[in-house]
């Protein structure tokens, strides 16, 4: 084959790449960071729309106030959505948001698909209806880089019943309502059981396995893609090892807490070596922090250390009899098994989160 041939063929071979590509991801449907946008939705069948971006802007503001009153028009067109996917302030901490609001009358559904940094294709994530004049919310504690609409539709409005329309963050619990307190203690139970057994194995504890389980379950991966550390504090490290960049699983337990799970890996053979697990408020529930969940949060959250404690010692036996530091902020629970398991448990005492650390020396 001459030259010119194969730079030819490898023309052709760009072009379908390129063109499969925009297939899957129309681009000029895709918006990415930092942008103000506005859909114009066109009726198509079956309570569908058709829909195209009619205008879009670089917004490089960040976002401090959760109201937004100014960010659209007081009155939307009646067959128009604005919106604006940037950073802003939310929990305290830097996040990613997606604010709309729409100036239809049908209650309006849609699929979100969003691409995160370093990661080739989009995936789908939950989204809450949008409400005429009523602002929607999206919120990651997570960068994200782009996102692309997906199968604009209308609800008839008898199938809901009026409530009092705050900002809406995610639809992650009235969706996944089964995904309650007792099927996260469940699973917890049989993942801790099963990590401890691969740990107590003398065979290699591979990172394939926990991603295998992680996929069996539909967990979501929100790894950061880059390395973070554990401190000696939680984990010596003695033997040195070098590690990858952690992997990371999200957990939801509606609709009060959500966790990860990160593993932690050596880089060169993915043999895992520490597995943390964490629960904080869930505060991308739907039903958001309204005073009755929020009066009960420091209780659950004392329920929750107590079933950990529980489910923990039943695996490795009895805690430590440990020292606590007065001024550390928290309450440290530790264990170590017989064959050298070893579990960290924080309980923080100004704010509810919990960790929970477990490794082999």
């Amino acid at each position: 084959m001459n030259y010119k041939m194969k730079i030819f063929l490898s023309t052709v071979l760009l072009s379908i790449s390129i063109l499969a590509s925009a297939q899957k991801n129309d681009l000029s449907r895709i918006i990415s960071i930092n942008t103000k946008f506005e859909i114009e939705l066109i009726p198509f069948e079956n309570n569908k729309f058709q829909y195209k971006i009619v205008e879009r802007k670089v917004f490089n503001k960040f976002i401090k106030d959760k109201t937004t009153d100014d960010l659209f028009d007081s009155i939307v067109p009646d067959n128009k959505i604005q919106g604006v996917f940037a950073y802003g302030d939310f929990g305290g901490r830097k996040s990613v948001l997606l604010i709309l609001k729409s100036g239809l009358n049908d209650v309006i559904d849609y699929y979100l698909q969003i691409k995160l940094p370093k990661k080739r294709k989009f995936k789908k994530t939950s989204t809450v209806e949008i409400y005429k004049g009523i602002r929607s919310m999206e919120y990651w504690p997570y960068d994200i880089e782009s996102i692309e609409f997906i199968d604009f539709k209308s609800i008839p409005n008898e199938q809901f019943e009026p409530f009092d329309f705050e900002i809406k963050i995610d639809s992650t619990c009235i969706k996944n309502s089964d995904k309650n307190i007792e099927f996260g203690e469940r699973e917890f139970s049989t993942h801790l059981k099963s990590v401890i057994s691969e740990l107590n194995d003398n065979k290699n504890f591979e990172l394939e396995k926990m991603i295998e389980y992680e996929n069996s379950i539909n967990s979501e991966d929100v790894s950061l893609g880059h390395y973070w550390s554990l401190g000696e504090g939680i984990y010596p490290n003695e033997k040195e090892f070098k590690f990858g960049n952690p992997i990371s699983f999200r957990r939801f337990e509606c609709p009060y807490f959500e966790g990860r799970t990160n593993y932690f890996y050596t880089k060169n053979d993915k043999q895992i070596k520490v597995v943390s697990f964490n629960w904080e408020t869930f505060k991308e529930s739907n039903f958001g922090i309204n005073p009755a969940i929020k009066k009960d949060l420091k209780e659950k959250f004392n329920n929750k250390y107590d079933f950990i404690v529980k489910v923990v010692s039943e695996l490795l036996g009895s805690p430590l009899n440990i020292e606590q530091e007065l001024d550390s902020g928290r309450i440290d629970t530790k264990w170590k098994s017989t064959s050298g398991i070893n579990a960290y448990l924080f309980k923080f005492k100004d704010y509810n989160e919990l960790r929970l650390y477990i490794y082999k020396d």
